[in-house]
């Protein structure tokens, strides 16, 4: 990107010691602002850094020459959203890239114009083109949690009244079978064996926000526990202890004790450092594997589901386990119910009389 460098640096000794500075596009001249923490300048640079891109007149004069009586509109409203919510970088530029194209077309428009008609408006110019019914309804859960935010904080006086999201079809992926499992990691590379055994063993989320955060004082070899870090998605513990089960407990200590000789921290890490996706790695492993059909990492996981109930685990523990709030959220999403079991149900119904159906005799005889 020409002309538009930016990047963070650190002054020592003041008040304000993290500097974010870049290119303004228009005068070339260097501008910049300092913030007291490294994760506000991060935040800070994030924001910039989106408007450069795609917004470069938002940056073409420095702070301080910018009116402060300026309307709240519906992109300020988000800035000062999302600046409040101290959102990561990574979530942060995501959030961005999610309402793009609903900033371009309804940004500069007065927060106090929103109102039902508009945001059907949005919600039906999102589905014309060409997004998903899921994808709008991610669009517009970051437009309503924005209002949500600012009525709280009293930044808007009254909440608009936001219309029926758009339904959407959650796609179904049939989890990997166990002898799946044992294909792709005869042929996984190290951390993706790593990979395969807390996604299908432990039922970790496949991410960031689980697995790939996983340090090794998260793990407790004495008393035989992995304490999680649970996902900021509705669970309010911080953390939550998964058993090793005893025949594991052998690989994960080796795993730690070599970790612990080379000093890396994370559980999951390639050549010493963390990872951060698996992407290419997984797609080599199914194809090594000889597996065609569609599998996703994050399907370890409703693997693990699955298998637990299949041995006959209740739904309050494999929540649990998986640090889910409620096992409501088992039973909609991960059960995925073998057909042997299935058929030993429907073997295990009482036999009922019913007089002059062939299903009578089989009765009789029974």
């Amino acid at each position: 990107m020409p002309r538009c460098a930016m990047a963070i640096r650190v002054r020592k000794n003041r008040k304000n010691p993290y500097q974010v500075y870049w290119r303004n596009p228009t005068t070339h001249k260097l501008e910049s602002k300092s913030v007291a923490t490294r994760a506000e300048a991060e935040k800070l640079n994030a924001l910039i850094l989106y408007q450069l891109q795609f917004e470069p007149e938002k940056v073409q004069k420095p702070e301080s020459t910018q009116a402060e009586d300026v309307p709240l509109t519906i992109e300020r409203l988000l800035y000062l959203y999302l600046q409040d919510r101290n959102f990561t970088e990574a979530n942060l530029s995501r959030t961005l890239a999610c309402v793009k194209d609903l900033l371009e077309r309804y940004g500069q428009m007065s927060v106090d114009r929103v109102d039902k008609l508009l945001l059907i408006e949005m919600q039906r110019r999102c589905l014309a083109t060409g997004n998903k019914g899921a994808t709008v309804r991610r669009k517009m859960a970051v437009i309503k949690a924005m209002f949500n935010w600012a009525y709280r904080n009293g930044v808007i006086e009254s909440l608009p009244l936001f219309p029926v999201a758009p339904t959407s079809v959650a796609a179904r992926y049939m989890p990997p079978t166990p002898q799946e499992v044992s294909a792709l990691y005869e042929v996984a590379p190290e951390h993706l064996k790593r990979v395969i055994i807390l996604g299908f063993m432990f039922g970790m989320r496949v991410g960031p926000c689980e697995m790939l955060s996983l340090r090794w004082e998260h793990v407790d070899i004495r008393q035989g526990v992995i304490r999680v870090p649970n996902a900021k998605k509705g669970n309010t513990d911080a953390w939550r202890e998964v058993p090793i089960r005893a025949s594991l407990l052998p690989l994960v200590r080796e795993w730690q004790e070599k970790d612990g000789a080379a000093g890396i921290a994370y559980v999951v890490s390639y050549k010493g450092e963390p990872v951060t996706h698996i992407r290419h790695a997984w797609q080599c492993a199914l194809k090594r594997a000889g597996i065609t059909r569609h599998i996703r990492p994050y399907d370890l996981r409703h693997g693990f589901a699955t298998e637990a109930i299949a041995a006959g685990a209740d739904y309050g523990t494999v929540a649990a386990l998986m640090g889910h709030k409620s096992p409501m959220m088992v039973l909609k999403h991960y059960q995925h119910v073998k057909n042997a079991q299935k058929v030993t149900v429907m073997e295990k119904m009482p036999p009922i009389v019913f007089r002059g159906s062939p299903y009578d005799q089989k009765a009789d005889s029974v």
